[in-house]
């Protein structure tokens, strides 16, 4: 009898440290919660896919400052990422805080689509111009 009542009292005290432990752990993280103005957008933190719209809930993170976007990270081109700023936010996250951040969606990734196009075609240009102008060069002399 003695030693069933040693067995659930230790299991209750290793319950209870666990239990001050994830706490503890939840103590030190600090939450986004992600909105939009359209549905099943997917949203990135830190380039980490974290799921589509509408959210079950906020997202747990480190305290600290995060990129929240819509942008798939495979899309690195600065000028594209300037372009649309309403698509990505850099926020800073306080431990214990929950942080609610809004991204207009309203078509941005035909944008990017379009401007990858009109950026190649730049790319193609410049490279035209440059080899007419290499062969009026050589021509020349």
């Amino acid at each position: 009898m003695q030693k069933i009542f040693i067995n659930i009292f230790s299991l209750l005290f290793s319950l209870s440290v666990l239990d001050a432990q994830t706490e503890d752990e939840l103590q030190s993280f600090g939450f986004i919660n992600i909105k939009t103005d359209s549905m099943e957008v997917p949203f990135f933190i830190d380039g980490f896919y974290v799921g589509t719209h509408p959210m079950k809930g906020p997202v747990p993170v480190l305290p600290g400052f995060h990129e929240v976007s819509y942008i798939p990270p495979d899309i690195q081109i600065e000028k594209i990422r300037q372009n649309l700023s309403e698509g990505i936010k850099r926020v800073y996250v306080a431990e214990n805080d929950t942080l609610e951040v809004f991204l207009f969606y309203d078509h941005y990734l035909s944008q990017i689509e379009s401007m990858q196009r009109e950026l190649k075609l730049q790319n193609y240009v410049g490279l035209s111009l440059v080899g007419v102008l290499l062969y009026v060069i050589l021509s020349i002399f």
